[in-house]
Formats: structure tokens, C-alpha cells, sequence
């Protein structure tokens, strides 16, 4: 079982960090011309905004990035938007959370330990973060970086804490609070205060309102299935949604839903470009309420392999925010689909 997952999670590893060219060009970004027009919408070209370039080091305005001749390259593990504009790095490798504005480092949040593989915020500014490796745990920290909670991940609905792979807020709803997402599945461990709650399940993960869980499977080679619960109901699904990518799938990324319900499903993608190359790239369909298809796009591949476990994150108002290693910086692209 933790040999499955450690190849699971050097898949994603490679994913997310292979060291490919960008697929922000038109050239780059059409889809394979087998594909018949009918069953697909052609991956177009997405503008790109830089909102965010950190330079690498261990100084006040800087993010650790970790390079070593025989290990695996590590960048920041996580990031999370705050209110206002806000980023936040998890930049684990200096053991503290790197608070960004406008391109300005306003704000630097000391860290217990330097393990952590993911971050989120609560309403009330408290911090979440999830270390399913070494102390496989939850932790709450206040914005002093005071643990004001630690809640153990392994228990009959988590028997192996690896499977954790991010956190989840689900802030309105019968069923908010704070959860971890595993595959196929979230557990909820803390109420939005975060204090401890008896931990709960369910078969997917939460739309952004809390009514819905989604969740989303491959199907085969190119083909992807997203199903959906009817509202206020995870017994009862509504019809499945196939997405087909012109390549093949290696993996999906997490499924998520903007405040008007529209649903973003991402795929990395394996293949031959139009000179018959391997290549590579990162692909999005975006679907209406109803399940209809409305664009189709690709984005930056980063070039550098450095791992980073959370590096694309979609605001509640449907702009999609990517972080990667570009040399000497740490970058956070926006783009508006």
C-alpha cells in the first residue's frame, strides 16, 4: 500500500514539475488533428498575468527552493489566496509562510517544522496545514505561527495518512468545516474554528457552496468522467459528464467549482504536437452548470522539476493562479480563463 502511493505521488511529482516547454502559444496549444472536431473544443491560448516573482533564497522577501546534486529538486510545497489579494507561500524549506501583496512581501509567519505539504485559510484567518508524512497530522495555527491545534490524521476513516493529499475549506453548508481530500473521498477532522470534530466522510469533495460533492475518474485513455450530487443530497448523482482530452491522460488535476457553478476540470496531458514530437501540457475544460462545455485551454508547463504538491488554485470568481520554479524565482501566474 505505501509503496502504491509513493508511485502515485512521483506521478504527480513528474506532473507537476517535468521539465517541458510552454503551452501558452497557439502552436503549442492546439489539440491532436485525429480528434474529430465534433467530439471536442480546440485548447486555445489563455493570457497569462504575473502577479508574483519571489526571488529564491533564505532572505526576508525571498522563498526557499531546495536543489541538491543526488535528491529530488523542492520547491514551496503549497499556496493559498487570501482575502484582499493576499498570497500565501508555504515555503516550508525556512520553516515559515511567506505573505505576499501586490507583489510586496507584507507579512512572514514562522512555521514549528519544516514538513508540511499543504496550506489553506480559514474565514477567521487561521491557518491549516497538512502533514501527512512525518507528524501525520492536521495543524491550526494562529497568524503567529502558534499551534493552537494538532489533530492526528490516522484513524478508521484515514488508516494511511499518506493518502491525504490537500486540504479543503467547505465554509457554508450543514457540512462545513475543515476537510482533507483523499482519493476519491474527503474526511472532515475540525470544525471552521478550528477545533477537533468527530470525523465524518463522504464520496467526493465539496462544491464551493457546500451542497455538491464532485469528484472525477479517467475512463480509459483520453477520456474523463466527472460526476456530480444533486444539491443537499450524496446519495443521489446526477447523470455523468464525459470530457475528452486530444491526448493521453497521466493525471487529473483536483476537479473545482467557482461561484457560479461552473466546473473546472484539468488534466495533464502526454503527447505529439504538430511536429510529431513528445510533448507535454497542462489542458482545462470548463463546463456550465448543465455540464456544457464552454472553453477549453492550456497553461504553463514549468520548466524546472522542482516538487511542489499544490501549485494551481482557482478563486471563488473563476481566475485560475499558478505557481512554479523559473530559474532564480518562484513565480504565481494569473490567468482568466
Amino acid at each position: 500500500m505505501i509503496k502504491d502511493m509513493k508511485i502515485k505521488f512521483l506521478l504527480i511529482f513528474l506532473a507537476l514539475g517535468l521539465s517541458l516547454n510552454t503551452a501558452l502559444n497557439s502552436e503549442k496549444s492546439d489539440v491532436s488533428p485525429t480528434l474529430l472536431q465534433e467530439k471536442r473544443l480546440s485548447a486555445r491560448e489563455i493570457k497569462a498575468v504575473e502577479i508574483l516573482r519571489a526571488p529564491i533564497g533564505s532572505g526576508s522577501d525571498e522563498v526557499g527552493v531546495s536543489t541538491p546534486d543526488e535528491a529530488n529538486p523542492e520547491g514551496p510545497m503549497s499556496f493559498a489566496l487570501g482575502k484582499n489579494e493576499e498570497i500565501f507561500i508555504l515555503d516550508q524549506i525556512n520553516s515559515r509562510i511567506q505573505v505576499y501583496k501586490n507583489k510586496i512581501r507584507i507579512e512572514t509567519i514562522p512555521l514549528p517544522t519544516d514538513t508540511y505539504d499543504d496550506l489553506d485559510l480559514c474565514p477567521d484567518r487561521k491557518i491549516v496545514l497538512l502533514d501527512s508524512l512525518n507528524q501525520e497530522s492536521l495543524f491550526i495555527l494562529n497568524r503567529k505561527g502558534e499551534v493552537l491545534n494538532k489533530i492526528p490524521l490516522k484513524g478508521e476513516l484515514i488508516p494511511y495518512p499518506l493518502e491525504a493529499t490537500e486540504i479543503q475549506i467547505v465554509e457554508e453548508g450543514k457540512f462545513a468545516g475543515i476537510w482533507v481530500a483523499l482519493d476519491g473521498r474527503s474526511v472532515r477532522l475540525a470544525s471552521l474554528d478550528g477545533k477537533s470534530l468527530q470525523p465524518i466522510g463522504a464520496p467526493g469533495k465539496f462544491s464551493l457552496n457546500g451542497k455538491r460533492l464532485m469528484k472525477a475518474e479517467i475512463l480509459g485513455e483520453i477520456t474523463a468522467i466527472v460526476y456530480r450530487s444533486e444539491e443537499n443530497s450524496f446519495a443521489r448523482w446526477e447523470p455523468e459528464i464525459t470530457v475528452e482530452f486530444p491526448w493521453p491522460i497521466v493525471l487529473l488535476h483536483v476537479i473545482w467549482e467557482d461561484r457560479s457553478e461552473k466546473i473546472y476540470l484539468g488534466a495533464f496531458l502526454s503527447g505529439k504536437n504538430d511536429r510529431g514530437e513528445e510533448d507535454f501540457a497542462h489542458e482545462f475544460v470548463v463546463l456550465n452548470p448543465q455540464g456544457k462545455k464552454l472553453n477549453r485551454f492550456r497553461i504553463f508547463v514549468q520548466e524546472e522539476p522542482h516538487e511542489i504538491r499544490r501549485s494551481i488554485r482557482l478563486s471563488p470568481e473563476g481566475y485560475l493562479y499558478q505557481m512554479f520554479v523559473d530559474k532564480d524565482y518562484v513565480l504565481i501566474l494569473k490567468y482568466e480563463p
